[in-house]
């Protein structure tokens, strides 16, 4: 039977454990609260590369309204003095009984300083599935960002976190000789067609400067819809925001003037 001097060292060990692992603990939280936060903002929109080999499933029929004399599925349109081929890219629901197609065109000129184009159509369908038989209801040609030597957006996605009704992003640019800037477009499709929102810079890239903060990247991290969206940037080891919100012309609007340098 342990003596009652044994119990006393007994418990006197314990309590001296359980205040040393509150010790260890309380040191433990005060390490991690001090340590430097780590960024886990992810973009609001995904973005992807546009793939113009690939041809979305369902859109022959829609491609074929939006593009009358279609070979397949590409279109040759001559707009200006240059010609434009035309594939489909993607399907951005409108409503139950619209949808807009969205394809992109590769200009036949590749100089430096020839753009491609992306075009928006809205069509209109019976409810529920199939979607087709499409009646074309609007075109809009030249929606959006590009790049040089003849692309069209290089990147896209598409969100219905920005405004009412869903917002088009492409993503586009180019440079030369080491420098790069890329920018990104949003275009919100409404009801009467596709208004811009925004022009954003994405991506500055010099390769003749040594410096991290040569390279700087950019994504859409948050939204109050209707109201405002914040972009994120990485230059080297520093980040920082940028906060756009909506003018009374209901574009979104920098407060101040953007930190990414221009091309």
């Amino acid at each position: 039977m342990l003596s009652s001097e044994h119990c006393k060292r007994y418990y006197l060990g314990v309590n001296v454990h359980m205040k040393l692992s509150s010790l260890i603990l309380g040191c433990m939280m005060t390490m991690l609260t001090t340590l430097p936060a780590v960024s886990s903002e992810k973009p609001l929109i995904e973005v992807t590369d546009v793939d113009r080999d690939t041809v979305p499933a369902g859109t022959p029929a829609a491609f074929e309204v939006a593009f009358p004399l279609a070979s397949q599925n590409e279109a040759v349109r001559k707009i200006g003095e240059d010609n434009f081929h035309f594939v489909p890219l993607a399907f951005i629901p409108l409503s139950e009984t619209r949808t807009a197609l969205v394809s992109t065109g590769a200009n036949e000129c590749t100089g430096a300083a020839c753009s491609g184009m992306n075009a928006v159509h809205y069509l209109d369908h019976e409810a529920g599935e199939p979607r087709y038989p499409f009646t074309l209801r609007g075109e809009w040609l030249n929606v959006g960002a590009v790049g040089s030597v003849g692309n069209p957006a290089e990147r896209w996605g598409w969100s219905s976190d920005i405004s009412d009704a869903p917002v088009l992003y492409t993503e586009g640019g180019g440079g030369g000789q080491g420098l790069f800037c890329y920018y990104a477009i949003l275009t919100e499709l409404t009801d009467s067609g596709p208004v811009e929102l925004a022009r954003i810079p994405i991506e500055y890239s010099n390769a003749s400067d040594d410096d991290n903060s040569a390279q700087i990247n950019g994504a859409i991290t948050a939204a109050e819809k209707g109201r405002s969206l914040t972009v994120s940037y990485k230059s080297g080891t520093e980040t920082f925001q940028e906060i756009y919100h909506r003018a009374e012309d209901g574009r979104f609007r920098l407060d101040g003037q953007t930190r990414v340098p221009s091309c």
